[in-house]
């Protein structure tokens, strides 16, 4: 009855250390689960070993296991740990299995005789306790040399794997450090937009103002309108003045529309043609359009440029203007 509770313990013990190797594996402690399956699988084999002796040359093989086990995955203290554990526990059992009862009444040689059926016959256990000490001795070597090269490999493996977690944590910083320098340049340059915008919107409304200023439209009465002109009249002035000129008469419904050019410098082609248009377009509206201000250069530039005003009522002052039109 002993010996099955052994067994049972044994068969226990050998499932249940891979398991919680693995569990410890799972939450990253490699060196618990190594120590466990190591230790776990050798008092395991250690129990069956002491209930059923080892006569049976299997029972050497499966103590290689740990011992390979610690080689390749533990340190070589756990290695020599285990592989003398191994070498002296064969030999203790070996030589209890040699002694008669009651120092070994498991295995026995007169136990195991009578438990499979026969008599007790000399047993030699020498040659096989030597060949395994042997090929352990042997495997431990081997497997003291390959663990190291394995560690190593591992530990240049582990210590890559950290360089580059350094590196992926590094460049995870610096990308981060360069979008946040990106996102504060985009929103400087999106408020640098926004003021270019507001800057450009307020430079046409004063653009507007100016032009609006440029070429003035003065009520005088209920339908007369002055538009008094300073300065060199270009193209694009001419056109504002025109506008300017048809739209204040269009609003005000004024009749007449002094135009005074008394501080215009220069007219020439160009600026009484557009003078002659605005006259034009100002009648299409029902007004009539007066050039006021001709001074005696002005005619005669008119009449050398071959102009012809005879349809456009002039004075040269704004007072006569007035008068006539008043």
């Amino acid at each position: 009855m002993a010996l099955i509770w052994l067994l049972l313990l044994a068969a226990l013990m050998l499932w249940f250390a891979p398991v919680i190797a693995l569990v410890l594996l799972r939450r990253g402690r490699f060196t618990a689960a190594v120590a466990m399956a190591v230790w776990g699988l050798l008092f395991g084999h250690s129990i069956a070993t002491y209930a059923l002796g080892v006569a049976d040359p299997s029972v050497y093989v499966v103590y290689q296991i740990p011992i390979a086990l610690a080689g390749l995955l533990g340190r070589r203290r756990m290695l020599l740990a285990v592989s003398g554990y191994s070498i002296g526990y064969v030999l203790l059992v070996g030589f209890l299995q040699s002694m008669q009862p009651p120092m070994a009444a498991f295995f026995s040689q007169a136990t195991m005789a009578a438990a499979l059926g026969g008599t007790a016959t000399p047993l030699n256990l020498e040659q096989p306790i030597a060949f395994f000490i042997a090929v352990t001795l042997l495997i431990s070597l081997m497997l003291d040399r390959f663990g190291m090269a394995l560690r190593g490999s591992l530990g240049q493996a582990l210590e890559r794997e950290s360089e580059l977690e350094r590196i992926r944590g590094s460049l995870e910083v610096m990308v981060g450090e360069r979008t946040t320098a990106l996102e504060t340049a985009l929103g400087d340059l999106r408020q640098q937009a926004e003021q270019q915008a507001r800057l450009i919107a307020e430079n046409a409304q004063q653009r507007d103002y100016i032009r609006e200023m440029s070429v003035p439209v003065m009520p005088i009465s209920d339908n007369t309108l002055v538009m008094p002109l300073v300065g060199a009249l270009d193209t694009a002035r001419l056109i504002d003045i025109q506008q300017q000129a048809l739209g204040q008469l269009e609003a005000s419904r004024a009749r007449h529309l002094l135009i005074d050019i008394t501080g215009v410098p220069v007219v020439d082609t160009q600026v009484a043609q557009g003078l002659i248009r605005v006259v034009h377009a100002a009648r299409l509206l029902g007004a009539y359009v007066t050039l006021v201000g001709i001074r005696p250069e002005v005619a005669q530039s008119i009449v050398g440029l071959g102009i012809d005003l005879r349809d456009i009522r002039t004075h040269s002052t704004l007072q006569s203007a007035l008068g006539q039109v008043g």
